[in-house]
């Protein structure tokens, strides 16, 4: 049997108290060479999470705990506690043992307290629903040691890393979503030193399992259907997966086009385009979008997916044919469009393709933070035009003279935000154009006034650029690609599924700009590492406000899913919407 594994006294003396605290001083200030590993006299997974706190620098003493209003990030777990542990208040009644529990995340959910001088105690220590205990935020304890160790932990007295926490002892278990083996959370028995029961750890395992039982019992006739259906489907000898609201299977072929990201991007993809019958179609995933045939599975109201992979097609050009059209060539050579896709979305892809091979001047449009200029660029790069010159109208005045100068030596020109006022006229445009220079617009047609909407289509072929949040089944590959134009070892940052699920889930108002600038920043806070869902910005984790109209849109919504009884289709058939405009309505407004 391992050291860590042996089971220790509830109790400490006033000796090991000491000794304890002693050695855990020792290790703050003397940083992690002070004591070679094992001789701290403390379990060796106190030891473990002490040096971890010490290498992130987790203040023994913080000046305040993280706290937000608890999300039902997963509601399945507080659907599942809630009567074990309503059940056992009566058991707790008048004794001095808190009942904690937290998400994955470490953010305590739930707290009973009975007793009231407990409950101060709890409350100074910050220990209470929406702190963060996870154990980078407080160090050691009984709710984020457990996280991090995935198993039972008892935290005695001083072996806490955080002074406020020195008088409590904490038996904590794992919470796991059965079939998976997915933590969704962390619950624990809490008590002062002085009011600790030899059996706190065995009832504070014995809980976690009756709470993992009931979550059992939700999912499993929902699991064992999905379980059939993929059993019916991993037969083949393509790759093939099962997908629902909170789980992917895979066959070993499957598995080469999975990672975290595979979830939260193909469950949102299917929730809102999957058909309602088989049918052939792409599909996300964690490699790049796939050819499948998708098929709806019956699951009594709920919504899953089959997935057959299919084997990959040469890409076809503009129009169907394997053949390019002529080339109308403008100038001394014919653009070269086949190394790189103009935009990572196909639809915009393709408009731009044409819109180059015909030698038309385009215009590229969209809202703020939509990648015109980029996209622009890439397109003049595309045709030869490696030093393009950028003008804007509306803060230069002279802007037509530099232009003028630049178009009649051969230089490619993007007059950038043409919608701002004063905009270029016509004749200023078709001037330009005239010199046969490459020449390429940007604006956002949005903001625009009518007459500079009516310049922009009189002289160009507009191509619009779509908002992030209505492509974000790209956003794992334009992740990807942000990650890899960063310097080592910040190319090497990854996301966990959870934080995959929030990244989804944000509606990027600032679009690819705001993207870039997001992962950029997490990827250098990160340094390499795995980048969680407490690490991000926190309007990304908070949902948002909403106006009188959706307000009452949500209410209709959770009405009649009340009315259908949580049958999901029989709900959207009594909204007279679709069941993938209801999945789509229930993710936009929280409601699970």
């Amino acid at each position: 049997m391992r050291r860590d594994e042996i089971r220790f006294p509830m109790f400490l003396t006033s000796v090991e108290r000491e000794r304890t605290r002693v050695s855990r001083e020792a290790l703050v200030d003397g940083g992690l060479l002070t004591e070679s590993p094992g001789t701290s006299g403390v379990p060796q997974y106190i030891e473990k999470s002490w040096r971890r706190c010490v290498g992130d620098a987790v203040p023994v003493a913080p000046n305040g705990v993280d706290y937000r209003e608890p999300a039902d990030v997963l509601p399945v777990l507080r659907r599942a506690a809630e009567p074990v542990l309503d059940r056992l208040k009566d058991s707790f009644a008048d004794v001095p043992v808190a009942m904690v529990l937290s998400d994955a995340t470490g953010r305590i959910l739930m707290r009973h307290a009975d007793v009231r001088r407990q409950r101060d105690t709890m409350d100074r220590a910050s220990a209470a629903e929406g702190f963060d205990f996870s154990e980078h935020s407080v160090g050691t304890n009984g709710l984020g040691t457990v996280l991090v160790e995935r198993r039972p932990v008892l935290v005695r007295g001083p072996e806490h890393y955080n002074a406020l926490l020195a008088d409590f002892t904490c038996a904590g278990t794992p919470i796991m979503e059965p079939y998976t083996g997915r933590m969704i959370g962390s619950f624990a028995l809490a008590c002062s030193l002085r009011d600790v029961h030899p059996l706190m750890t065995v009832m504070a395992e014995d809980i976690g399992r009756q709470i993992a039982s009931r979550i059992l019992d939700e999912a499993g006739e929902r699991h064992r259907r999905l379980v059939h259906a993929y059993l019916a489907t991993e037969r083949g000898t393509t790759g093939a997966l099962v997908v629902d609201e909170h789980t992917v299977l895979a066959n070993r072929l499957g598995l080469d086009h999975t990672g975290p990201e595979l979830h939260p991007t193909l469950w949102r993809f299917l929730s809102e385009h999957g058909p309602t019958s088989a049918r052939r179609m792409q599909v996300p995933l964690s490699d790049g979008r796939h050819d499948a045939l998708v098929e709806p599975i019956d699951e009594a109201g709920a919504l899953a997916f089959s997935i057959r992979l299919l084997p990959r097609r040469p890409d076809r050009h503009p129009g169907g044919s394997t053949q390019p059209p002529p080339v109308r060539v403008v100038g001394a050579a014919a653009p070269d469009i086949s190394a790189e896709p103009l935009h990572f979305d196909h639809d915009v892809d393709r408009q731009l393709a044409t819109a180059v091979r015909y030698g038309e001047m385009v215009a590229v449009t969209g809202a703020g933070g939509t990648g015109k200029l980029r996209t622009t660029l890439r397109m003049l790069r595309m045709q030869g035009a490696d030093d393009p010159l950028v003008v804007e109208p509306h803060l230069d005045p002279g802007w037509f003279e530099t232009a003028r100068a630049a178009t009649s030596v051969g230089r490619a020109v993007v007059v950038r935000r043409v919608h701002a006022t004063p905009s270029p006229t016509v004749a200023q445009l078709q001037a330009l154009a005239n010199s046969r220079a490459p020449l390429a617009l940007t604006a956002d047609l949005d903001a625009a006034d009518d007459m500079a909407v009516g310049v922009i289509r009189r002289v160009a072929t507009t191509v619009r650029l779509p908002a992030l949040a209505h492509r974000l089944d790209h956003l794992p590959a334009l992740v990807r690609t942000v990650l890899d134009e960063l310097p080592s070892p910040q190319s090497e940052t990854r996301f966990s599924s959870s934080a995959w699920g929030r990244l989804m889930d944000w509606r990027w108002p600032g679009n690819l700009a705001e993207l870039r600038n997001t992962v950029i920043l997490l990827a250098r806070r990160a340094d390499g590492e795995t980048v969680d869902a407490h690490d991000l910005p926190d309007e990304l984790c908070t949902p948002r406000t909403l106006n009188r109209m959706e307000a009452a849109e949500r209410e209709a919504v959770a009405d009649a899913l009340r009315v259908a009884d949580g049958n999901r289709s029989e709900a959207a058939r009594l909204l007279g919407i679709g069941r993938n405009t209801l999945y789509r309505k229930m993710r936009e407004f929280g409601i699970t």
